[in-house]
């Protein structure tokens, strides 16, 4: 409903509900009924009601649309410092590994993704990693570098928040970045 502005009910049936306790107050919620109504005033009361319809969905699918772009607009803010993967890491550097002998496996759901944090001790003639524990053992063969991401702590993380001045609430600055030429591609 804040998405969209418009309950499911509304968008399925054009019409609010009326719910139990609006028959308690008697304050129904379609305007206009009466006892004694002809049947021309009462379909025309009708056909007034699903006017309204297509217009409310067009407006519900933009304002829908536009919760979307900006939902996802602060997602990638909040989270940008997780998702960032590097050209080229350096030694020194900490990251993660994905563990990809474990995506075509039965139990995938229920085991981790990334191993690590491992340390980049250097890269190949061949564009992979050698990568070592945090003891400075080295690993015995290279790592792919779409296998790798970037170790950040929770120390890093909270850091980059309080840089971002995130409070992990949506804001209304973000609306003005959007636009409707945007929501229609």
């Amino acid at each position: 409903r804040r998405a969209s502005g418009f309950s499911p009910y509304w968008l399925l049936h054009g019409v609010d509900p009326v719910l139990p306790f609006d028959l308690v107050e008697a304050s129904f919620l379609v305007e206009g009924f009466r006892s004694g109504m002809s049947s021309e005033d009462l379909l025309a009361l009708r056909i007034r009601q699903l006017e309204k319809r297509p217009e409310d969905i067009n407006a519900a699918a933009k304002a829908l649309a536009k919760g979307r772009w900006q939902a996802k607009l602060q997602f990638e803010k909040r989270f940008k410092h997780r998702f960032l993967k590097k050209a080229s890491w350096e030694p020194g550097d900490l990251v993660l590994v994905r563990d990809v002998e474990r995506d075509h496996s039965y139990d995938r759901k229920h085991t981790p993704r990334y191993r690590g944090p491992y340390e980049i001790a250097g890269q190949t003639k061949h564009g992979s990693y050698v990568l070592k524990e945090l003891d400075g053992t080295l690993s015995r063969r290279g790592i792919h570098g779409y296998r790798l991401l970037p170790y950040v702590s929770r120390a890093q993380a909270i850091e980059a928040l309080r840089e971002t001045g995130d409070d992990s609430e949506p804001d209304d600055s973000d609306q003005s970045e959007i636009d409707d030429a945007e929501l229609e591609e």
